[in-house]
């Protein structure tokens, strides 16, 4: 089997269909679909279902499909690498990251990173953190920032940044007048919260769920700065990142509420693939990371490659 072969497949696979994969490729449709049938044949099995215009795996396909993503992302891998070693001025990195990380721990590595590596392009995608894992586990991004913990055992990951969490309020609340309030009395008021399943909501959830109370928020929104945007025109109670409300403090728009020794707090992290090899442009980045945050721990052989 030939690595031209494996590339036609693979190109059918990714979009389920002979007609756009001809087009990704600049080729014919009957030129695919004499290519597959050649491959095929050498292989002796079925690799594709036909249902009219669309394609479908068949069980020999799936698992020439999970074999051929390993093969063409260690090409891609190889290919950065080598571009990187001509010249690392010249690389490309692709990163993940959650919003708070984005806006209030990144910009100044991102700021020493440019002025080192002036020429090298950064891609930053900001979401969520299930969706940063999917995508660096699939190798479409280098490296991701996320929320921990991480449940996957393709990942390596490791905190890079303790994220201290306050209780906010408009400075007129009922509650913003009181020395010291329960998490009862938090559950009795209009809450706006992260969105449920995600990883800081579970945070939040148990800490009240250990005092025996169940949180039942008025309104669910995963993104901070819509969060105390909300807080301020007096919407209700939030509980936000602490690194994000500092501007609001000063001015007096927003209030912290005193939960005395209930504290929220959650651990930002680094996320690589396991055995992943980094290219030079991603390794220097991490140096700066490291040297930034001083992270307890850090890669190690088992993990990646540095």
């Amino acid at each position: 089997m030939l690595l031209e072969h494996l590339r036609f497949f693979h190109a059918v696979a990714e979009n389920g269909s002979f007609t756009r994969a001809a087009a990704e490729l600049l080729l014919t449709q009957p030129a695919v679909s004499s290519q597959i049938a050649r491959l095929e044949e050498e292989l002796g099995q079925k690799l594709f279902e036909r249902r009219g215009k669309h394609v479908q795996l068949s069980r020999a396909g799936e698992m020439l499909y999970a074999q051929s993503r390993k093969i063409f992302q260690q090409l891609r891998e190889a290919h950065t690498i080598l571009e990187d070693l001509k010249n690392l001025e010249a690389g490309r990195l692709e990163l993940g990251t959650v919003d708070v990380m984005s806006i209030y721990v990144l910009p100044r590595i991102f700021r020493e990173f440019n002025q080192r590596f002036p020429r090298v392009e950064i891609s930053i995608s900001v979401d969520n953190s299930a969706t940063i894992c999917n995508a660096v586990q699939e190798g479409v991004l280098d490296l991701g920032f996320v929320t921990l913990p991480v449940e996957n055992r393709n990942l390596v990951f490791f905190p890079v940044f303790t994220d201290i969490m306050r209780v906010i309020a408009p400075p007129n609340h009922p509650l913003a007048k009181k020395p010291r309030v329960s998490l009862e009395e938090l559950t009795r008021t209009t809450l706006i919260i992260y969105k449920r399943n995600s990883v800081t909501r579970s945070l939040i959830e148990q800490v009240f769920a250990e005092a025996g109370l169940e949180l039942a928020p008025d309104m669910e929104i995963d993104r901070p700065e819509a969060m105390k945007k909300l807080v301020e025109v007096g919407l209700g109670v939030s509980i936000i990142p602490e690194m994000s409300i500092r501007r609001e403090l000063e001015e007096g728009s927003l209030v912290t509420l005193d939960t005395g020794e209930v504290r929220f707090e959650r651990q930002l992290g680094l996320v690589c693939r396991r055995g992943q090899f980094f290219s030079p442009s991603a390794a220097a980045f991490l140096e700066i990371v490291r040297a930034a945050l001083k992270p307890a721990r850090w890669f190690d052989r088992e993990a990646a490659a540095l």
